[in-house]
């Protein structure tokens, strides 16, 4: 549709510059001052349809009108100075070239506002929302909140307005209808990883930190996309926990804890992570690795290092245990049981004998690499421990 009306205003375009050539020429009187009035103010519309659209500013638009103004007094002028019978192919091409500079403008600006949109700028700055805070900008939010509803009731299909409402009534606390606004925003962009996270958050605010089915298929959609996203192993680990599956909130706290977080993220899931351990009690078997920097050498580590505690088949293979930690709350104590295992259908438990590795990673990947920071055990017949194995694990740099 737009397509076609693009090219009518071609065929608009080229019409008015053919026409002074193709018409027959009568010689009649040009009124000039009329079609100066006339494209001026076609020129006047086409400034405010930009205002409107924030293409310009207010004060350019006042500067501009400033100009127009004193163009239209410049082209009185010459009219009164013209002589009123100019023969037509002196005014012809002239009155050709201000036809088009005017008149597409305007047509422009009609069918703009004929197949666009024109309540969208009612909308101008909404994203702001996404900068403000409740506790500050209440007032600001609950303004927003009235235009965005107003602007869904009319376009159902603005995919954008339906996720800044969520945004704004999940800052009002108004869970419920914040989970509608982004279940409505998913509709439109299902692979979303954003909204779907919003969404999750609304929904299990407004169910009082409770995980129903809905929220737990969103919680896995976004997992299958990020398998470490903190946020979502948080809710389903305390949701696990609340259960009394310990073992399960072991598992989601330890992958959180495999992220990028700051102090008071990691701390606060640290905490949960080992109340999550003592609740759990002691899996059989279960290996404790201490992990220490040699004396002397704490100066050479690798900045943004990433520790990997590792149980594996003697001499390499798929592992039964896996944790991953930044290597800056080195020295540390890690616990490899089946409640890290990176599959529960191959969990330690089923190993008959394994070797652990403790791997300083200078590349945050868990395959070894030149440069890397290595410590490796004896191997560990597993069928002999009737309780926790402790393992010392002194790291010194390469070489």
């Amino acid at each position: 549709m737009i397509e076609f009306y693009g090219g009518l205003l071609m065929l608009l375009a080229l019409t008015l510059a053919l026409w002074p050539f193709v018409r027959p020429r009568t010689g009649a009187r040009q009124d000039r001052s009329q079609t100066v009035r006339a494209i001026y103010r076609g020129r006047l519309r086409e400034l405010d349809a930009e205002l409107i659209n924030g293409q310009l500013d207010r004060d350019t638009r006042i500067e501009l009108e400033q100009e127009l103004g004193a163009a239209l007094l410049e082209d009185f002028a010459d009219v009164d100075g013209e002589e009123a019978d100019l023969e037509p192919k002196q005014a012809g091409p002239r009155l050709a070239w201000l036809l088009v500079a005017g008149l597409l403008p305007m047509a422009s600006t009609a069918i703009y506002l004929s197949l666009g949109d024109p309540g969208v700028m009612e909308l101008n700055g909404a994203e702001v929302v996404l900068q403000l805070e409740a506790e500050n900008h209440e007032g600001i939010l609950t303004d927003w909140r009235n235009r965005l509803s107003s602007r869904v009731s009319a376009k159902p299909e603005d995919a954008q307005s339906w996720y800044l409402l969520g945004h704004v009534e999940l800052k009002l606390s108004n869970y419920q209808r914040a989970a509608e606004a982004f279940a409505k925003a998913h509709e439109f962009f299902a692979n979303d990883l954003n909204i779907d996270l919003y969404w999750l958050q609304a929904r299990y605010l407004a169910a009082g930190g409770q995980i129903d089915q809905g929220t737990s298929a969103i919680g896995q959609r976004i997992l299958e996309s990020a398998p470490n996203q903190p946020l979502v192993l948080e809710m389903l680990a305390i949701d696990a926990f609340r259960r009394g599956n310990f073992k399960t909130a072991v598992s989601f706290l330890n992958r959180a804890l495999t992220n990028p977080l700051s102090h008071a993220q990691r701390a606060a899931l640290s905490s949960g992570f080992a109340e999550a351990r003592e609740q759990l009690g002691d899996l059989k078997p279960s290996v404790d690795v201490a992990v220490h920097v040699v004396m002397g050498a704490a100066d050479q580590l690798p900045e943004g290092a990433t520790l990997f505690v590792i149980a594996r088949p003697p001499g390499g293979g798929m592992p039964f245990a896996v944790v991953r930690r930044p290597a800056v709350q080195l020295p540390i104590t890690v616990r490899l049981d089946d409640a890290v295992s990176m599959n529960p259908a191959a969990g330690l438990s089923l190993a008959q004998e394994v070797e652990v590795v403790v791997r300083l990673s200078r590349s945050g990947a868990a395959m070894a690499r030149p440069g890397d920071w290595e410590w490796r055990s004896e191997v560990i017949k597993l069928a002999d421990l009737e309780n926790p194995l402790r393992l010392v694990a002194p790291l010194t740099p390469p070489g």
